[in-house]
């Protein structure tokens, strides 16, 4: 029997890429993400912990930015291919490798969306993609991966431009459209459907994690968050307003930050997919 829905299209409308996507120039926000990344490192390992990555196995990682997962994947898997389409996030993924010890990393500077990206990017044991450009085409992920196809996103909960806006609320006037629970409708359910209707017995993981650190004095909580955004001098009130509400004392008489989030991860066997 037929699905009553067309679970590949729901989810083609919803992840079309718009014009201003398309245009988006994401090395304007290398640093920002790469600083963001820094903040999820604990929960980030916990993440990678729970995917299917033996040790010899070659990885991709489409969209990988500054290297948030691909350097404690390398870690696991015997190769990784880096793949951005931005050189600034591009080099600071291999930067980050390089001061965390990592030479399994292979750079590949290349736009998941050129025609010829999967006859670059080649075949590998397990293709990645999370909250990225790779999320667009899960039949194109599919082709570059042997044994496992991984997609990664926030679940259900705000994304990081949208905490990433919330320190910065009242300062900037970029809108920040806020996550609201009407959005499950069309959340992590539509991916999976599609993938089952198409051959799949996808595996799906609800994790929670967040952004955290832990400062010595309030001051140095601010000075560490002012990579968000430009905080004029005028704003430095309401700035410091919106940091405070996620920061608490500890025991020892420091401020420890925590945005709390949550993440789906979801992975099948490309091998069942009937694209």
């Amino acid at each position: 029997m037929e699905s009553l829905v067309n679970w590949r299209l729901v989810r083609e409308r919803m992840y079309a890429r718009t014009e201003g996507a398309k245009a988006a120039n994401w090395d304007k926000f290398a640093d920002m993400y790469d600083n963001m990344a820094k903040l999820e490192t604990r929960f980030t390992q916990k993440q990678v912990d729970s995917m299917p990555i033996e040790p010899s196995d070659t990885v991709v990682d489409i969209g990988c930015g500054p290297g948030r997962l691909s350097i404690p994947v390398a870690r696991r898997a015997g190769e990784v291919t880096c793949v951005d389409a931005f050189a600034n996030m591009l080099d600071r993924c291999i930067t980050n490798a390089s001061v965390q010890g990592i030479d399994n990393i292979n750079p590949l500077l290349l736009d998941w969306n050129a025609d010829d990206a999967v006859e670059r990017i080649g075949v590998h044991d397990v293709a990645i993609a999370s909250r990225s450009v790779g999320f667009s085409d899960l039949v194109k992920l599919n082709q570059v991966a042997s044994k496992y196809a991984i997609i990664m996103n926030f679940a259900n909960a705000p994304s990081l431009r949208e905490i990433q806006l919330d320190f910065l609320e009242g300062i900037t006037e970029q809108p920040n459209r806020k996550y609201t629970p009407s959005s499950r409708a069309l959340s992590y359910n539509v991916t999976f459907n599609m993938l089952y209707d198409m051959g799949a017995e996808p595996n799906i993981l609800i994790l929670d994690d967040g952004f955290e650190a832990t400062f010595d004095t309030k001051q140095a909580a601010y000075d560490g968050l002012r990579f968000v955004g430009d905080i004029p001098a005028e704003s430095e009130a309401r700035f410091r307003q919106n940091v405070d509400k996620y920061l608490t004392e500890t025991d020892d008489k420091r401020w420890r930050l925590f945005r709390p989030t949550r993440s789906y991860i979801m992975w099948w066997k490309t091998s069942d997919v009937n694209a």
